[in-house]
Formats: structure tokens, C-alpha cells, sequence
């Protein structure tokens, strides 16, 4: 299957060099650099057209937008010297200095276009361009620690401003957002973020200094929080409050009072749909009509240069389209309707499609860019399936009990693994393109390619269990008791009572993709003598509420992540009900809620292996220990399930750029949305060369 998808990405990477009117294929990788505290060279500008009498003035510093310039000249806006933050950051770019001008048209299918803001991604630590590991980002350093580990302190870059002009600083924006929102008990739509909590379940303590410090202080050692505001838009995004601008609508400032003025706050504080609401992003929304589009207009304030001193970004405006049908969606994408789009171009089984229409749609496919799925599709098996809402253990149905005990043996586990054709799901639901292989998270991971060690534990779990073997899943069936005790030719639980296996199949990642992988393995399970029902919960909210709420057997599911330790789900049980916990989501409620709610994890289950091994990780200063434990958590998968079980994985991603679309970085993982590709490679040195 590898050689499969090596000759579809070779096969890319020579058309898009034919269809391409960009520049070379091999391009440095962007980095962030922090810019020195002395003035740079001058930036080269033309000779004044003429010699006046009058004192010239000496060059800018720094170039800008010449719509920009236009406000400067009419008194409407400082200088580019001036609006430059002090500590501002040099942006290598990918290809070439690029032209400024010009409207980036994109598209979403939801209204929130969460995959937008995954563009605009500028948190305080941030993903590097080739997603190896961390680097700063509104901060001026990474973090520090104190000796024992519980007080992280956080230095923010100097003299950043909002796109307003107003000063962001911690002591007021930051201090804002935690004593007036986040631990106001009168405003429910801000709450104290997961990761700001004390090993007690209290919310931890904070400290504002200063306009650029900020101290987070722990009761126990924290080595991970940080690298979790690098993770996607939704981490940073609620931190991001402009006091000066949601003061007038708090009701402890000048807001109305009482519950008025709080839904009037809440109606307010979306940045995304509220134009003229201050942001720290190359772009911020100008315009937003609900249920069509938004534009989102140039930051004059933001505080990334090019190597040449040219203010970021490059270009002018972001139109986003809102576009909900899927078909229609990928059938604009292929006429040609937009400048460059990165999520949800359809899949990989569209590539041939859309190679068709390069040409005459005058866009490429850019190479270089995965899904990242270490299991898509693939199935959750809920450890902790229970069928009420309201669980009472001392009324759970005996039968209940007995599925339970079932789902969580490991020889019925490896079974429904064996019992799986891979190889015919990647042919029927991938056309051929992918790895057959059983769940991980993605091949990308740090975790993996940080070290020959690491790679060998992923072909160690990709492998586990992943060969097509009939006789094999049959013997661990036996093993287990799931056999056939009446006779009839359909497998019972282990007390002889009839069973038959529910597979959820719900709207995560493609309906299509899902809906034919379920079809493959009905088959091959009813094969081997059991019972399948098909649950399509595709289109209704029950496949998110019963998943969530472990009122299932089996659901389908598009298993991918780079960091296990800041977005836990695929492995730790950590998170609770309603927040992505995928196999144990009773146990991984106890963690949370510090066992106030959920079910205590037996000693020496997986559930109580994997919680210790995370919060060895949570305490551990030394990045590789923290791989070594990743791997530990691994072994416990292997040896104790799979919990989840992978049909395929690693499919490329089609990346659809105009070919005058310029600076795009030729190397990603667009599965997993924690990393927050494609902002990680400086979208704002994207240029239009029109």
C-alpha cells in the first residue's frame, strides 16, 4: 500500500510542476526569526522625483501596503515606524519577496469557518513550518518554568497593538479576559479553560506583572500547558479579549446592567463576525454577512516583517465564501472559483478529478500536503458502553454488564481486528490510494519522527493486529466465549443470550468513505459468524450525543494528532463526557472532574495505566522522557486492546492553489486541526502575482 500512495504523491508532484506557473519545487522552510532591538538597513525606496529646497526626509525603515501608505499620506494613520511593534519578527518567505494588493477568495461550509481562523493562526507558541516541535509567537521567548515546575511565566513581544492602534498588554487585556469573564460566575459564555485548573479541580492562580508578563501558578509540576495555546484557533481564541473594546459592553464597566448586558457582551465578543473588533492577526473582520460571506481586511499594526522589512501581510483582503453543499463546494473548487483553499477540497479519491480540471481552472494541487490520519476511516470500541443517559449502577441491566465485560477483553478486541479486510477498504473506499494499516495517530507525529526509536513503535502499532486473517479473529473470538451457543451459525455473548454488534455510522470526516468502509466490514464480520447492525446516525444529532455519552458499541471516526500530550483524546482518558474522550469516556470523566463524576478506572485496567502514564508526562521537564512515555501509553494499546480499531491511514491531501497563488509552503498535515495548518507557515507572506 506504501508504494501506492509513493507513486500518487510522485505522480502529484510532476503535475503540478507541468500545471504550475510558480516558481521551484524545493523551497526553504519559513521560519520565525525575532527581529534585533537596534534599526535594521533601510528597506530600499525610490529617489524623489525631483530635488526641493526642503529637508528630505531619511528612508523608512520599513515598507508597506500601498493602501496603507494612502492613509499615512491623508493624516489617517501613523507611519509604518511607528505602528511597528519594538520586538517585531522577520518572516523568511517561502519562495520569493512578494508584491502587496490584491484579495485572497477562499471558501468555508460553515458559517464559523472554523477552517478560515485555522489560516489566521498567530497564538503565543506556535507550531514550526515543518511541524517538528515549537517555537514562539506573540511571545518574545518560549516559557519558562521555576525550579519545581508549577509556575510557568509567559513574555510577551513588546509593543503590540491591536489592529485599532490600541496597546496590547497582559496586565489589562489578559487580566481582563481571567477576573471579568473567565471567572465571572454571571457570565456563562467564559469559563476557566481546561488546562487552568489545579490538581483539585480549583481554578489555578494568575498574575499579571506587567504589560508583558504573565504568570501561571500551579499546585503540582506543569510541563504541557504552554504548547497547548499552540493548538488550533479554539485554544487562544477565548484568551484574546481587547478590554478597551468589551469594556463598553461589561456590565461591571460601562456596559448595561444585569443579564442584558451580558447577552449583549456575549453578542459582541465574536471577533470573527463583529466588524471593527480589534485583533492581533494579520487580518480582522471588516465586513460579515450571515449565512454568505465576510471580508477580512489588513491589520495596520501587525508586527511581522519580511527579510526586507516590508510590513506583513501581503495581501489586502480575505473574501470567504460560504458554500454548505459538499458537491457544490468541490465542483467551484475545480472551475476554478478560488484563489487557494486548504481544508475539505474533497479527499484524496478526488485528486484525479480535480488534476483534470488544472488547467483550465488555471490552479495546481500543491504536493507535499497529508491528511495525517493514522485511522480513516477507523472505529471507536467504547470501554465503557453503558445504554442509559442517567447511569445507575445499581439498575444497569445485567446484559448491559456482560457487553461491557466483552468490549473491553482483549481477544475479543484483537478478533475484531483480524476480522478486518484493510486492503478491500482502501480499494473500495480509497480507489487504492493509502496505507492499509490499523490506528495510530498520525505518521507525522514528533513522537515518531524525532527518532529511529520512535518510527519503529509506529510500524510496531500500525501493524498490530492489522493482517487480514479470518481463522485468527474466529480463535480469539473463542478465546473470549463470544461463540455460537445455540447452534444457529450467529455467535452469543458469553451466556449463551443472543448478541448483535451495533456499529454507529455518523457524520465524522466523509459520509461516503464511512458509509462504503461499514459495508466492507459487515461483511467480513458476518463472515466469521456475527451479528451486525448498521446504526446510520448520519445527518442527526444522536451520533455525536450517544458517542459522547458512551451510549454505543462501535462508531465510526477519523483517528489523527501530532501531540498526545496537549490534545489527549486518541490515547489518554482525561477529557469527559462531551469532550472528545473516544473509548473510555466514563473513566476519562472521573480524571476530570477529579472523581466527582464518572467511573473510577479498576487498578491495573487500561483506563488506570494510561491516566498514571499521563500524568507522569504532565510533570516531566525532558521532551524525549516525554516521548518514551507516549510510547509506554502505546505498549498499553497494543498489549491491552486495540481500543481503536484503523481500516487505513496516511492519504495525501488536495491543497488547490491558483498558479498565480505565490509563498505556499509544500509540505503539511490538514487532518488533525490541534497544529493549526496552514497558519503555521505564515500565511501572511502569501502573495498574488497578478
Amino acid at each position: 500500500m506504501k508504494k501506492r500512495l509513493f507513486l500518487l504523491i510522485s505522480i502529484l508532484t510532476v503535475l503540478s510542476i507541468v500545471l504550475s506557473a510558480c516558481g521551484p519545487t524545493e523551497e526553504p522552510m519559513p521560519e520565525e526569526t525575532e527581529a534585533p532591538m537596534e534599526t535594521e538597513a533601510p528597506a530600499e525606496t525610490e529617489a524623489p522625483a525631483e530635488d526641493t529646497e526642503e529637508e528630505v526626509e531619511p528612508p523608512s525603515q520599513f515598507g508597506e501596503a500601498p493602501m496603507l501608505a494612502e492613509k499615512v499620506a491623508a493624516g489617517e494613520l501613523e507611519p509604518v515606524d511607528e505602528r511597528m511593534a519594538e520586538e517585531y519578527v522577520v518572516v523568511d518567505v517561502v519562495d520569493s519577496i512578494g508584491k502587496y494588493g490584491g484579495t485572497w477568495n477562499d471558501v468555508t461550509w460553515w458559517d464559523d469557518a472554523g477552517n478560515i481562523k485555522m489560516e489566521l493562526y498567530d497564538p503565543p507558541v506556535r507550531w514550526k513550518a515543518d511541524l517538528t516541535g515549537y517555537e514562539p509567537g506573540l511571545l518574545s521567548k518560549m516559557p519558562e518554568w521555576s525550579d519545581d515546575g508549577k509556575t510557568i511565566t509567559f513574555t510577551f513581544r513588546k509593543g503590540l497593538r491591536w489592529s485599532d492602534g490600541e496597546p496590547f498588554a497582559t496586565n489589562v487585556d489578559l487580566k481582563f479576559w481571567w477576573e471579568d469573564m473567565a471567572l465571572n460566575d454571571d457570565y456563562g459564555s467564559a469559563s476557566v479553560p481546561w488546562w487552568g485548573r489545579n490538581s483539585d479541580g480549583t481554578p489555578i492562580e494568575m498574575e499579571f506583572p506587567d504589560e508583558v508578563t504573565w504568570v501561571l501558578n500551579f499546585d503540582a509540576p506543569q510541563y504541557i500547558m504552554p504548547y497547548v495555546l499552540a493548538q488550533g484557533f479554539w485554544e487562544w481564541e477565548p484568551l484574546m479579549k481587547p478590554a478597551h473594546f468589551l469594556k463598553q459592553y461589561h456590565p461591571d464597566y460601562e456596559g448595561q446592567a444585569g443579564a442584558e448586558g451580558y447577552t449583549e457582551l456575549d453578542a459582541m465578543d465574536r471577533w470573527f463576525n463583529t466588524p471593527g473588533y480589534p485583533c492581533l492577526m494579520a487580518w480582522c473582520t471588516k465586513e460579515y454577512k450571515a449565512g454568505e460571506y465576510r471580508l477580512l481586511e489588513r491589520n495596520p499594526y501587525y508586527w511581522k516583517v519580511d527579510p526586507e522589512g516590508n510590513q506583513l501581510p501581503y495581501i489586502d483582503h480575505i473574501r470567504v465564501e460560504l458554500v454548505e453543499d459538499s458537491e457544490v463546494r468541490l465542483l467551484q473548487i475545480a472551475q476554478g472559483r478560488y484563489d487557494c483553499t486548504f481544508r475539505y477540497n474533497g479527499s484524496a479519491a478526488d485528486i484525479p478529478f480535480l488534476l483534470e480540471n488544472a488547467e483550465a481552472g488555471d490552479f495546481r494541487l500543491v504536493p507535499g500536503w497529508m491528511n495525517g490520519a493514522g485511522g480513516w476511516p477507523s472505529l471507536i470500541v467504547n470501554q465503557d458502553y453503558h445504554t442509559e443517559m442517567e447511569y445507575d449502577p445499581e439498575t444497569e441491566p445485567a446484559k448491559d454488564v456482560e457487553i461491557r465485560e466483552l468490549l473491553r477483553n482483549h481477544d475479543f478486541l484483537v478478533g475484531l481486528s483480524y476480522a478486518m479486510d484493510r486492503e478491500r477498504v482502501v480499494d473500495v473506499a480509497w480507489n487504492g490510494i493509502g496505507e492499509a494499516k490499523n490506528f495510530t495517530i498520525s505518521p507525522q507525529s514528533p513522537h515518531f519522527t524525532s527518532s529511529p526509536e520512535g518510527m519503529a513503535v509506529y510500524e510496531k502499532w500500525a501493524t498490530a493486529y492489522a493482517e487480514y486473517n479470518p481463522e485468527m479473529a474466529a480463535e480469539h473470538f473463542d478465546k473470549a466465549g463470544f461463540v455460537d451457543a445455540d447452534g444457529d451459525g450467529i455467535r452469543d455473548l458469553p451466556s449463551g443470550e443472543p448478541f448483535t454488534l451495533i456499529i454507529q455510522l455518523n457524520d465524522w470526516s466523509s459520509e461516503r468513505v464511512n458509509t462504503e468502509f461499514v459495508q466492507v466490514y459487515e461483511q467480513n464480520l458476518e463472515a466469521i459468524g456475527v451479528d451486525v447492525l448498521i446504526d446510520n446516525a448520519i445527518g442527526t444529532s444522536d451520533g455525536g450525543t450517544n458517542r459522547d455519552n458512551g451510549l454505543f458499541m462501535l462508531a465510526t471516526a477519523h483517528a489523527s494528532e501530532l501531540d498526545l500530550w496537549t490534545y489527549p483524546d486518541w490515547v489518554f482518558p482525561v477529557r469527559g463526557v462531551g469532550e472528545g474522550t473516544r473509548a473510555f469516556p466514563m473513566q476519562g470523566q472521573y480524571y476530570k472532574t477529579g472523581g466527582e463524576d464518572g467511573w473510577k478506572p479498576e487498578e491495573g485496567s487500561p483506563a488506570a495505566l494510561l491516566q498514571d502514564i499521563y500524568r507522569k508526562g504532565l510533570v516531566e521537564p525532558d521532551e524525549q522522557k516525554r516521548h518514551e512515555l507516549i510510547w509506554e501509553a502505546i505498549d498499553v494499546y497494543i498489549e491491552k486492546g486495540p481500543f481503536i480499531i484503523g481500516a487505513a491511514g496516511d492519504q495525501p491531501e488536495p491543497v488547490v492553489c491558483k498558479n498565480y497563488f505565490m509563498n505556499v509552503y509544500e509540505y503539511g498535515v490538514l487532518g488533525p486541526w490541534a497544529p493549526g495548518t496552514p497558519g503555521n507557515t505564515h500565511p501572511e507572506q502569501f502573495w498574488l502575482d497578478q
